[in-house]
C-alpha cells in the first residue's frame, strides 16, 4: 500500500507520523491505550493529501466523545488562534503565563530607551531562585490569526535592536523575549541564538516551547474551553481573566459581578474542572 501523505499548514507535504498525533494526545492526558484507541480509528479515515488539521479535527472529534476534558487540551493550538484576531488577548496570555513561572509581569508598558520611548508588550521580572539570578526582560508578543505563519527575522531584528536601545538608559532590564504563537524561521532561531534572544513559540524551544510552559503548569488559556462564544471570552479578558485555572479560583459572586448569565457560569467551570482534571 502507497504511504499516505499529510498536507501541512504551509502546503508542503510529508508522510503520515501517527507517532505525532500520539505524542499529542498524550500531552492532553489520554492514556497509551486510549491514544493507539483513537489512531486505530483514525487509520481508516484518512486519505491521500489530507490536510494535518483535518487529522487533528479527526483525533479530536473521536477524543471528546471519550474524554471532553483531553480533547480540550488536545485542541490547544486551535485554543491559541482564538486568542486574535488582535494581539493583546496574546500578551495578556503571555503575562499570565510568564507569572505563572514566578515573574512579576507588567503589560503594554512605555519605557524609554537611550534614543527614544517604546511600547513594551510585557515587562517581566523575578528574582534570585535556585539555579537563576534575578532577571528583568521585556516581551515583544507577536500574534498571527493563520497556523502556517512564521515569526520572521524582522521580528527578532526589531525585538533586539529596542532590547538595545532599553538596556542603554536601564541596564537592569537584561534580557528579551521574542514570543509567538506560531513557529520561528530558520533565520530567526539562528539569530535569536547568535545575539542571545530568548525565543518562545509552537514548538520551540523543545523543552521550553509554550505548550510546554503550559501543560506544566496547567495554565490553560480560556480559549480552550468549548462554546466559549466571543463575547463571555472579552468580558473575561476585561477582567483580567484569561486563564481557566483563574476562572475556577473566581467566585460565582464576581463572575455574576461581570453580568454572565448563572448558566454560562455553571458550564465554564464544568468545562473548566474537566480540562485541569488528569481524567478528564
Amino acid at each position: 500500500m502507497a504511504e499516505i501523505m499529510v498536507t501541512k499548514s504551509d502546503g508542503s507535504l510529508e508522510p503520515i507520523d501517527y507517532n505525532k498525533v500520539r505524542e499529542a494526545l498524550r500531552r492532553a492526558g489520554a492514556s497509551r491505550t486510549l491514544s493507539d484507541e483513537v489512531v486505530e480509528s483514525l487509520q481508516s479515515k484518512v486519505y491521500p493529501n489530507i490536510l494535518s488539521s483535518k487529522i487533528y479535527s479527526l483525533a479530536f472529534s473521536e477524543l471528546r466523545d471519550l474524554r471532553p476534558g483531553a480533547a480540550a487540551r488536545f485542541a490547544l493550538k486551535s485554543a491559541l488562534m482564538k486568542l486574535g484576531p488582535d494581539g493583546y488577548p496574546f500578551e495578556t496570555f503571555v503575562g499570565a503565563l510568564l507569572k505563572g513561572r514566578g515573574y512579576y509581569t507588567e503589560l503594554r508598558q512605555i519605557v524609554q530607551g537611550r534614543c527614544v520611548s517604546h511600547e513594551i508588550d510585557v515587562v517581566a521580572t523575578r528574582p534570585q531562585i535556585e539555579g537563576h539570578l534575578s532577571t528583568k526582560a521585556i516581551v515583544e508578543c507577536k500574534f498571527h490569526n493563520a497556523p502556517y505563519m512564521r515569526c520572521h527575522i524582522q521580528s527578532a531584528l526589531y525585538s533586539w535592536a529596542r532590547f538595545e536601545d532599553i538596556h542603554a538608559n536601564e541596564p537592569s532590564i537584561d534580557s528579551v523575549w521574542l514570543a509567538t504563537n506560531t513557529k520561528f524561521s530558520s533565520d530567526t532561531i539562528a539569530y535569536a541564538d547568535c545575539v542571545g534572544l530568548k525565543l518562545l513559540g509552537w514548538g520551540f524551544p523543545a523543552t521550553e516551547s509554550i505548550q510546554v510552559r503550559i501543560e506544566e503548569h496547567k495554565l490553560y488559556p480560556i480559549t480552550i474551553l468549548q462554546n466559549l462564544n466571543r463575547r463571555t471570552f472579552e468580558t473575561l479578558h476585561a477582567a483580567n481573566l484569561i486563564l481557566v485555572k483563574d476562572v475556577l479560583a473566581t467566585s460565582d459572586e464576581k463572575l455574576k459581578s461581570l453580568n454572565l448569565p448563572s448558566n454560562v457560569i455553571e458550564s465554564l467551570k464544568e468545562q473548566g474542572k474537566q480540562v485541569m482534571s488528569a481524567r478528564g
